[in-house]
C-alpha cells in the first residue's frame, strides 16, 4: 500500500512557502474590495410649482396634453379619431363582404327557393313535392333543381325549380328522370332537354345583376304571402 507523505512542519524563522499553482509560479492573493460607502440622499431643490400650460387643440380648441405634436391634437381628440377610423374600416369591410359573388349568391339563393315553395303553395302554405305525392309545409320542403346548382345558367330558372321533399331532393339526388318527365307534362315537350342545354352555357352574374334579382324576388314573396294570405 501506498503511504501518504508526512507534511513538512515548517522551521521556526523560515518564511512559510507562498502557494503556487500547477506551473509552480507563485498565484497572486486578491485583497478583499473596500465596501462601497452608500451616497447620500439627494435632497430636492425647492422650486416654486408653475402651472403647465398646453398648446390648444387644432380639433376642440382646448387646451389639453397634446397627443400628435405634429398636428396640435389632444388626446381627447386623438382617441375619439382612432375610434371613428376603426369603425369607418369596419363598415368598408361589411360593405366589401356585401358586394362579393359568394355573399350575394347564398343570399339570392335563400330568397329565391322561398319564391319557388311559396309559388306552388296552397292558401295554407302546404306545397306537393314535384317528383312524389308527398305534401308538407313550404317552410318543410326544399328547392329542387333539375339541373344541378353548380350550373349558374340554370341555378336561378324557373323552370328548372320545383319544390321537392327531404327525400327526393337529398335521398334520392333529385329524381332527376322523373323530374324531366314532369316538367315536359307541365312546361310542354322539350323543356327538359332545354334546361339540358342551358346548363352547359357559361353565366357569370354580377353584383348588380345579384341585387336586382334578389330585390325582384323579395317583392314577388311578399306579393304571394298577401294574396294567399300566408302569415308567417
Amino acid at each position: 500500500m501506498m503511504q501518504r507523505k508526512p507534511k513538512k512542519t515548517p522551521i521556526k524563522g523560515e518564511a512559510e512557502a507562498k502557494p503556487t499553482n500547477i506551473k509552480g509560479t507563485p498565484e497572486k492573493i486578491k485583497e478583499p474590495k473596500p465596501l462601497r460607502q452608500s451616497r447620500p440622499a439627494k435632497t430636492p431643490i425647492k422650486s416654486e410649482d408653475k402651472p403647465v400650460e398646453h398648446p390648444a387643440c387644432s380639433i376642440c380648441g382646448k387646451k389639453r396634453l397634446i397627443a400628435i405634436k405634429s398636428k396640435k391634437i389632444c388626446a381627447v381628440c386623438n382617441k375619439k379619431r382612432l375610434v371613428e377610423k376603426g369603425r369607418a374600416r369596419r363598415e368598408a369591410k361589411k360593405q366589401k363582404k356585401q358586394e362579393s359573388t359568394g355573399f350575394l349568391t347564398n343570399k339570392l339563393d335563400k330568397i329565391f327557393s322561398i319564391y319557388v315553395r311559396l309559388k306552388y303553395a296552397d292558401d295554407n302554405g302546404n306545397v306537393q313535392c314535384f317528383t312524389c305525392t308527398n305534401t308538407h309545409h313550404y317552410k318543410a320542403i326544399q328547392n329542387g333543381h333539375f339541373q344541378s346548382r353548380r350550373y349558374m345558367s340554370t341555378r336561378f330558372h324557373v323552370n328548372n325549380c320545383r319544390p321537392q321533399c327531404y327525400a327526393c331532393n337529398v335521398g334520392l339526388h333529385g329524381q332527376q328522370y322523373i323530374f324531366g318527365s314532369n316538367l315536359d307534362k307541365e312546361m310542354g315537350s322539350g323543356t327538359a332537354e332545354t334546361m339540358v342545354l342551358l346548363s352547359k352555357q357559361q353565366k357569370k352574374f354580377s353584383a348588380q345583376e345579384f341585387q336586382e334579382l334578389i330585390k325582384y324576388y323579395t317583392e314577388e314573396v311578399a306579393n304571394i304571402k298577401l294574396q294567399k294570405g300566408i302569415v308567417d
